[in-house]
């Protein structure tokens, strides 16, 4: 792999690249509130659900915790591309490799698939709540 010597252009991509990666730390909290929100009307909802439901909503509460353990490993890989990063936009590190691309690239497709998945669980949630409170209204008065 060829080593690229960085020039006043690509400086200021690396920094719009830093910067851009810095925000995912703000989206990743955002599915992570998102996630906890969901998993907080779920849990009001389990107490009240009968059998049927409950086996439903224990899935849900199962996939909501495989998305707390991908928020954690996502958070840990922002984390480390960052600090992989600093030293390029520090002007510390004045060579870079074509794996920074590949990493960037990588950890936004994981970032993204993350939050359109959360969105689409969010979407099945409210879907199951409102069966559930049309099934038995009563329960919810």
């Amino acid at each position: 792999m060829k080593a690229i010597a960085i020039d006043a252009q690509l400086e200021y991509e690396l920094q719009e690249l830093y910067i851009l990666s810095k925000h995912w730390a703000s989206d990743i909290n955002f599915v992570e509130d998102e996630t906890r929100i969901l998993k907080d009307i779920l849990n009001k909802f389990l107490i009240k659900m009968g059998t049927l439901q409950v086996k439903e909503a224990r899935n849900f509460e199962k996939i909501l915790g495989q998305q707390d353990a991908a928020i954690l490993d996502i958070k840990s890989k922002i984390s480390k591309f960052l600090t992989f990063m600093e030293p390029l936009v520090s002007g510390a590190k004045k060579e870079i490799g074509i794996n920074l691309i590949e990493k960037f690239t990588e950890l936004q497709a994981q970032i993204t698939s993350l939050s359109e998945y959360v969105k689409v669980l969010k979407k099945s949630l409210f879907s199951f709540t409102e069966e559930v409170m049309r099934a038995d209204g009563a329960m919810f008065l």
